[in-house]
């Protein structure tokens, strides 16, 4: 824990607000059937938190694809999208908190690795599309987690100081992605695919229950006498 105080929190989506990364293992499985291809689980954890460049580069090499990458993301996006109609539902407790940090006027931006269209269409079906003051996607930035570049992106846009964020991630990607912002880095453990804890994590949870409102600004001086 910490004895600082932070006045933003910034999420990342998959595998934090809805636990969308067997939606995308599925969506890879799609594209690769038709070549005689699947990956596994332990395949799939090596590249969740990547970019889909970088996952799919990952892909190509480890069942020697030769198609051009350009044809695998086409194919990749539509298959995603197509399953993105499908109802989706929020991480256990991220609605009741998303809610109590809009009520403190906490500022709250998603910082998400996965494309523009992909964001969208997720917080359209999670109910949420209306619920953060920014969203900063793949698609806005020029380098995916762990570069900082998304966390930087969604500090900017907030107002607010890198080192006066909190970051939630579910990965090792995108945790490191937020230390090299400056900001402090939560590892959730809620997913279905969540990871052992972190040693690079400044604080871990195991759900949203677990969140501690004081860490946040605002709360704190409420909480004064």
């Amino acid at each position: 824990m910490t004895d600082r105080t932070f006045r933003a929190v910034i999420f990342d989506l998959d595998g934090v607000l809805w636990d969308g990364e067997p939606l995308y293992h599925e969506a890879f499985n799609i594209v690769l059937k038709p070549y005689g291809h699947s990956l596994n689980q332990d395949d799939y954890v090596r590249i969740i938190g990547s970019s889909v460049e970088a996952s799919w580069d990952w892909v190509r090499k480890r069942f020697k694809l030769n198609e051009p990458p350009s044809q695998l993301y086409r194919a990749y996006d539509k298959a995603v999208l197509t399953l993105l109609k499908k109802p989706v539902e929020p991480m256990s407790g991220a609605r009741p908190l998303i809610e109590e940090l809009r009520r403190h006027g906490v500022p709250i931006a998603i910082a998400s690795a996965s494309l523009r269209q992909w964001v969208d269409a997720t917080l359209r079906g999670l109910g949420l599309q209306d619920a953060f003051d920014t969203t900063v996607s793949a698609s806005d930035v020029n380098n995916g987690k762990p570069a900082p570049d998304l966390f930087l992106a969604a500090a900017q846009r907030l107002g607010v100081a890198p080192q006066d964020c909190l970051a939630v991630e579910d990965t090792l990607a995108g945790v490191r992605s937020a230390k090299a912002a400056g900001m402090f880095a939560i590892q959730l453990r809620a997913a279905s695919t969540a990871l052992p804890p972190l040693d690079e994590a400044d604080l871990v949870l195991d759900s949203f229950a677990d969140f501690d409102l004081s860490l946040l600004a605002s709360v704190a001086r409420e909480a004064q006498p």
